[in-house]
């Protein structure tokens, strides 16, 4: 029996083993290119954000591999209370499209637009965007956090899909309890897994359409958005609006970007799958979920107009240009550095046509 049991152990021992090298190979790769601690957790949640009984924002001078964050848990420069005499800080509002990380981290279009800005008067940006951020999440932000660092202009590039997901996005409650710092143990390698990215597009394509029948059927008949819903357009202008008025009520003055896609009109057939991947967070068609974002775009602009504020139209720049999107929505480096530069020329427009006493963040907050 002994050979026999050895031959069973052989195994689930060298499976243990591949693992466990795994694993140190993985720590050791970021010691090396990230210089994390061998035995420190890692974890991006609890590394780049902090909750606190009012919000969920930034971590003060937190890190995540090449992500550095400042004393008010923004990417960007060094921060103080308020911005240096004769300075004009800008703060960026957004979620996923706002931020990126691993080795692009550093290329976000917030840092390329402060890059585009240096030799054209002092601007100081701030990117305090968050994933997953919806507009009623960027408001809470805003007004329990973000204002209190006096920024002078305010980009907003929210996510209109946001409105399309199953369930309506809604104003939060403060948040209970504290993130709980993970342990040191807990495995690096699962994050160097392969994804469904890695397999063929025809076994991705049927992975999102059945995701999306099982969806479909799990609930009944009209609860798939068949054309554009006015209910939820109007509360993703109305959302919008509020935090205009949020911004302009602490001193400062927005600046709305219209919401930019890979997809062209008509769309290109190998543009499916990522349509698909898109569609699959919604409660919405394909062509339903173009068609809002087209919507919400147009109101946005609307509001611009009846508020008397800027919109730059980044939707109309660089919507279609596959080249210029890693998916459906995420822009590649040369997408960021469109925006990047987009937005620099509408902020030093602002800038030198704002009263010199809004352009200059030199309020005191505590």
């Amino acid at each position: 029996m002994l050979p026999r049991v050895r031959a069973w152990l052989r195994w689930p021992v060298l499976i243990v083993a591949i693992l466990a090298g795994g694993e140190i190979a993985a720590r050791l790769d970021d010691l090396v290119r990230y210089d994390v601690p061998f035995l420190a957790p890692l974890d991006v949640g609890y590394d780049l954000t902090v909750r606190d009984s009012t919000t969920i924002r930034g971590r003060p001078f937190g890190r995540f591999k090449k992500v550095r964050l400042n004393a008010a848990g923004f990417r960007g420069p060094t921060v103080t209370p308020a911005a240096r005499a004769g300075c004009v800080r800008v703060a960026v509002l957004g979620a996923s499209e706002s931020v990126v990380g691993g080795e692009a981290a550093g290329t976000e279009y917030p840092a390329l637009m402060q890059r585009a800005l240096d030799g054209r008067g002092c601007f100081e940006v701030q990117n305090a965007a968050l994933s997953g951020f919806d507009l009623p999440h960027l408001t809470v932000l805003w007004n329990q956090w973000v204002a209190r660092w006096s920024p002078a202009m305010v980009v907003v590039y929210t996510t209109p899909a946001f409105y399309l997901r199953p369930d309506a996005p809604t104003y939060p409650d403060p948040p209970t309890g504290r993130a709980r710092k993970p342990k040191w143990w807990t495995p690096r390698l699962e994050d160097r897994a392969p994804g469904e990215w890695s397999l063929p597009e025809v076994v991705q394509k049927w992975i999102a359409r059945r995701d999306i029948e099982r969806a479909v059927a799990a609930h009944d008949a009209g609860w798939e958005y068949q054309e554009v819903p006015a209910d939820r357009l109007a509360r993703y202008q109305g959302d919008l609006d509020s935090l205009v008025v949020a911004i302009r009520g602490a001193g400062a003055e927005p600046i709305l970007v219209t919401h930019a896609m890979r997809f062209a009109d008509p769309m290109r057939p190998s543009d499916e799958l990522e349509l698909l991947k898109w569609q699959r967070g919604t409660r919405a068609t394909g062509p339903v979920v173009l068609a809002f974002e087209r919507a919400a775009n147009a109101a946005m602009l609307a509001l611009g107009r009846q508020r008397g504020v800027m919109v730059v139209d980044a939707g109309a720049r660089l919507t279609g240009r596959q080249e210029w999107f890693v998916d459906y929505i995420h822009f590649t480096v040369p997408g960021r550095a469109v925006m990047g530069a987009l937005l620099a020329d509408s902020v030093a427009a602002l800038a030198g046509r704002l009263p010199p006493t809004r352009a200059l963040s030199d309020r005191v907050t505590p």
